[in-house]
């Protein structure tokens, strides 16, 4: 099982982003998430850390893949992504820049966060994020770092090495 979990909650074309207070990615721009803690699903993990980070209380989110990373020629860990709607009774009362224990939470264009040469977005984002905004088939995808720099962020279908559950987990195939 992953570690950590990620969400990007859309309000029309903007997304909820989090620039960072601390490491890793400080002062870089990400979704929100975290953690799962002993015992709890992914699904479940990232409503909690949605809600502990934003106060907004998703009733659904959707399950867009994983994300897995290599550094300096080490597998390290992973996190499982969510893409979710702003419900409806946040619309008008969600406002932002907004200043967190985290970092500061802003709605950022679609087309900003992925955009090539946008420097303050964590790197693998613009790779994985747009397939998983479209619904396209959950994936893995297999990010490759070299002293600080992605090297690659390679897509691969998730069907083929997991089942995935109806609550957004896992099951490794035997």
């Amino acid at each position: 099982m992953l570690k950590y979990n990620l969400c990007f909650i859309r309000k029309g074309s903007q997304l909820l982003m989090l620039n960072r207070h601390k490491a890793p990615l400080l002062g870089m721009w990400n979704g929100v998430g975290g953690k799962l803690e002993p015992g709890e699903t992914p699904y479940d993990s990232v409503l909690r850390e949605v809600y502990e980070e934003t106060g907004i209380a998703l009733t659904e989110a959707r399950y867009g893949g994983i994300v897995t990373w290599e550094v300096d020629g080490k597998p390290t860990n992973g996190m499982y992504v969510y893409t979710a709607e702003l419900p409806a009774k946040y619309a008008s009362a969600y406002e932002t820049p907004a200043e967190t224990e985290e970092g500061i939470l802003a709605w950022r264009p679609v087309e900003w966060i992925v955009h090539p040469d946008n420097q303050g977005v964590a790197k693998h984002v613009r790779h994985f994020l747009p397939p998983m905004l479209a619904q396209a088939p959950c994936s893995e995808y297999r990010c490759v770092f070299r002293n600080g720099r992605l090297i690659s962020c390679t897509p691969l279908p998730l069907e083929a090495l997991y089942a995935v559950s109806a609550s957004g987990g896992m099951d490794a195939q035997p």
